[in-house]
């Protein structure tokens, strides 16, 4: 989803189901070993993208795609792609902590991880993105990036090369996308990207862990810590990094988080042990925005415009159809 804020994303990351799920239940129980190692990598590449995304959100020039995925002789996947000043300009985001040494076209830490030659898989990514733009008929130039974001990367033995940034370059990148508003032709390219944009590559499976052991509570959207729970008295829950949400606020988010780490219907008891706020709230948020179905103590929510078939009684159903399902 865009943010208001935003300057000219004409469409920005959305996390598929596997994603969502791995990084929700990290942190709340033992995973198994691919999905440890799943996780690493998406937490890794979207908290990279974030930050970059942050960083120049507000730019006045450009269009701007968050998370481009190109189906030809195969797939290619382009974290931003950006339409400025006559070029087609894409970043490949790279976020790493720690010190590490160039050798051999490798970046290796110190407890010898190696980023395998990131300047190899950057020349195939711009060959297809060169022939997707001839395909186009467009005469604008390709520029190909690799980004090192964040302060706590440093590497040494690198004599250079243009094709590869780092943290300090970011300002370069923003003052440049500055220099020119964006034109009815840019956004033209945007939309006709757009319209090539493949959104339905191969996801991993989901193996949903047991719900009841999985750790209860809701992560801070800031930190990613766990929220106190909200004493009664309370109307704002506060995290320790200053993050502060209303207690309505957290009930739609526990929902969500629910829904998704039980991959089935939520209950008013399942949001109190997520969150500690009073049950009389919980029911009145739960019914002003999602679907109720059963009674009383059997009575369950789901999300509206997922719900199929709704009870109306009891013992009745009846069938809707499904709206925004996407």
């Amino acid at each position: 989803m865009l943010n208001e804020g935003d300057n000219m994303f004409i469409k920005t990351r959305v996390l598929n189901p596997y994603e969502k799920y791995i990084l929700e239940v990290n942190g709340r129980i033992k995973m198994d070993t691919l999905d440890q190692t799943h996780c690493f990598t998406i937490d890794k590449g979207y908290t990279g993208e974030k930050y970059f995304y942050e960083k120049i959100k507000e730019c006045s020039g450009g269009i701007k795609i968050w998370d481009f995925r190109l189906k030809m002789n195969g797939e290619a996947q382009y974290d931003f792609i950006i339409i400025h000043d006559q070029h087609i300009i894409h970043f490949d985001i790279k976020y790493y902590e720690g010190n590490y040494h160039f050798h051999q076209s490798n970046f290796i830490s110190e407890n010898n991880y190696v980023i395998t030659d990131p300047i190899n898989q950057l020349v195939k990514a711009d060959m297809k993105l060169n022939q997707f733009v001839q395909k186009l008929g467009l005469s604008y130039k390709v520029l190909s990036y690799v980004v090192f974001v964040g302060q706590q990367f440093s590497v040494s033995g690198f004599n250079g090369d243009n094709r590869i940034l780092f943290d300090k370059d970011i300002d370069r990148i923003v003052a440049s996308l500055n220099k020119n508003e964006t034109s009815d032709e840019e956004t033209r390219i945007g939309q006709l990207f757009l319209q090539y944009h493949y959104d339905k590559g191969i996801y991993q499976r989901i193996h949903y862990y047991p719900f009841e052991e999985i750790q209860e509570g809701i992560k801070c959207p800031s930190c990613n810590q766990l929220l106190p729970k909200l004493s009664h008295r309370k109307t704002h829950v506060t995290c320790s990094c200053g993050y502060k949400i209303t207690k309505k606020d957290l009930v739609k988010n526990a929902f969500e988080v629910i829904q998704l780490l039980k991959n089935a219907a939520v209950t008013v008891d399942d949001v109190v042990r997520y969150t500690g706020i009073g049950k009389t709230l919980i029911r009145e948020v739960l019914s002003e925005n999602f679907e109720k179905t059963g009674m009383n103590k059997n009575r369950k929510y789901h999300p509206k415009e997922k719900l199929f078939i709704k009870e109306v009684s009891e013992n009745e159903y009846e069938v809707d159809m499904v709206i925004n399902d996407s």
